[in-house]
């Protein structure tokens, strides 16, 4: 039970110790499951051979018991034949009582011992269910926080990424429809001086021809 209360004291001890470093809480409570584990498994160990011993004292009384029950018939039986051997007989079954005495002593300390020691294993085994327990809530919290606020930033990022390529794309479309209507402005222009010098072309061309058949008609 000492051990017990040892391995509490410094649970409480570590976790009261970083109480302001959140994030080596999961780590803390880890380690304090794997510590209560281990006495788990040591107090186990240690119930299991209580236990046999306890079955072993009690086999030994049965044993001391039948052969007290042997003892006390035979002396009854041998009485009227034979009072020495009887007195013999009787003397083993007073051995044999003195016997069950030590045995039942021996047994009454390991019973009590054995209770003790299943008291503590259920007690560890209670801690350990509500610790694996709060571990795994307090786990999913924080993991569920670290996830929202991952979130969140994502979020942030992710809008305004979008906005950036928004802008950017509007960008590219303006100077595409500046660039086009540029260019469509200057083809009109173009094709206006080439329409202009066409005609003139054609004017100067008829002017020709009409001196030429002037000319003819002289």
């Amino acid at each position: 039970m000492n051990s017990l209360k040892r391995i509490f004291v410094s649970i409480k001890s570590q976790i009261d110790h970083v109480a302001d470093e959140f994030e080596n809480h999961e780590a803390l409570a880890r380690a304090a499951i794997e510590d209560l584990l281990t006495l788990q498994q040591k107090t186990r160990l240690h119930l299991h051979r209580v236990t046999k011993l306890t079955g072993n004292y009690q086999q030994k009384i049965d044993q001391e018991r039948e052969q007290a029950r042997l003892w006390s018939d035979r002396a009854v039986k041998v009485r009227s034949q034979d009072e020495a051997k009887a007195l013999q007989c009787v003397k083993r079954l007073r051995a044999s009582q003195q016997q069950i005495a030590l045995l039942e002593q021996q047994l009454a300390q390991t019973s009590s011992q054995e209770s003790k020691i299943r008291n503590d294993l259920q007690t560890i085994e209670a801690q350990l269910l509500i610790l694996k327990n709060k571990k795994e809530i307090l786990s999913a919290r924080q993991n569920r926080n670290s996830l929202q606020d991952a979130l969140q930033d994502g979020q942030s990022s992710s809008l305004r990424e979008a906005q950036n390529i928004f802008e950017r794309w509007e960008g590219n479309v303006a100077m595409a429809e500046t660039e086009s209507f540029s260019l469509a402005e200057y083809d009109n222009l173009a094709q206006a001086f080439e329409q202009e010098e066409d005609e003139l072309s054609l004017r100067l061309l008829l002017d020709e021809l009409s001196q030429q058949a002037a000319t003819n008609d002289q």
